[in-house]
């Protein structure tokens, strides 16, 4: 049997679509496994064993992604837009699994409900229900060789898990906690901070500086980024990919809610989370404008109140 994951979305997303892959593996050992992402796919799975198909979401490109899986027998979709649903159908894969909110959803075979209170991987792994699953892998994972981990402590000369990795960005500003109440938290973390970004928050990332910072914002490849967070004692971010990429490798971490919420089932799994306390909060999954103009969320909580739910995992470093 020939299964194929379909997640399409950012990079937090993918990561917390690995227990899929896992789960699949243990209750179907002989199955060939396949995943359509964005292409940072091939670098993100790189010593997974499964074929990797990456789509660019192009126009174009749909045909060709059409070709390459038509011969899979099944084709599991957490992603819920209506170019997964074409493309999944005009691919004439005979069981096509989605979620009930899903654009177009006459166009798969199988419905699963979609509940908002459910985590992301548990909500994920409901769509295993239809296919008989009843023993679930809830773990994320990454992997990643040893000398590879190793070479990319060595070339920023950090020491494992004596570092803390704050990630202060997003690809939804309306996720970033504020840089003024960034800045006053590492001030006073008094502990060795690495502060990752890409190469679009390498400016405003100067704002956040100080003598135990190593600033590596659009200054690490995925992989880096990757291996940056594995070799972190902890992690405090955003709502953002950092969370999950840190949780695959056992790091626990710190999420800090703006304009979203914990209840959309993106939390840690390992570590904890603030909710905002502004009475606005939250607006929506992955939200755009702010309803009431003022940002007000972006501010709250209290760099204080950060640094107390940090210190239990930092106390010995």
């Amino acid at each position: 049997m020939k299964i194929l994951i379909w997640q399409t979305a950012y990079l937090g997303d993918v990561v917390l679509a690995t227990p899929l892959i896992q789960t699949l593996k243990k209750n179907f050992p002989d199955a060939k496994i396949g995943f359509v992402g964005r292409p940072f796919i091939k670098e993100l799975f790189k010593d997974e064993e499964v074929e990797l198909i990456p789509y660019s979401k192009k126009f174009k490109e749909s045909f060709t992604v059409i070709r390459k899986i038509k011969n899979y027998d099944v084709v599991i979709s957490p992603h819920r837009s209506m170019r997964t649903a074409l493309i999944l159908f005009f691919s004439g894969i005979k069981e096509r699994i989605g979620f009930d909110r899903s654009d177009l959803p006459f166009l798969y075979t199988k419905l699963v409900p979609h509940r908002w209170e459910l985590h992301e991987v548990d909500r994920n792994l409901e769509l295993l229900k239809p296919l008989g699953v009843k023993e679930f892998i809830r773990e994320t994972k990454l992997k990643m060789k040893e000398e590879e981990y190793r070479k990319i402590l060595n070339k920023f000369n950090l020491k494992e898990k004596k570092y803390i990795v704050i990630s202060p960005f997003s690809n939804f500003p309306l996720k970033e906690w504020s840089l003024k109440n960034w800045k006053e938290l590492v001030r006073k973390l008094n502990t060795p901070v690495v502060i990752t970004g890409t190469k679009e928050d390498e400016e405003r990332s100067k704002e956040i500086d100080g003598k135990n910072v190593v600033n590596l914002v659009g200054k690490t490849s995925l992989r880096e980024f990757m291996g940056v967070l594995k070799g972190a004692k902890f992690a405090i971010s955003n709502d953002s990919s950092a969370v999950h990429v840190a949780n695959a490798f056992r790091v626990p971490a710190l999420t800090i809610y703006t304009a979203t919420s914990p209840k959309y089932g993106f939390y840690p799994l390992i570590g904890e989370y603030i909710q905002n306390p502004a009475p606005c909060s939250p607006c929506s999954p992955n939200p755009k404008k702010c309803k009431t103009g003022t940002k007000e969320c972006l501010y709250f909580p209290e760099p204080d109140y950060v640094l107390e739910k940090a210190i239990p995992y930092i106390k010995d470093l």
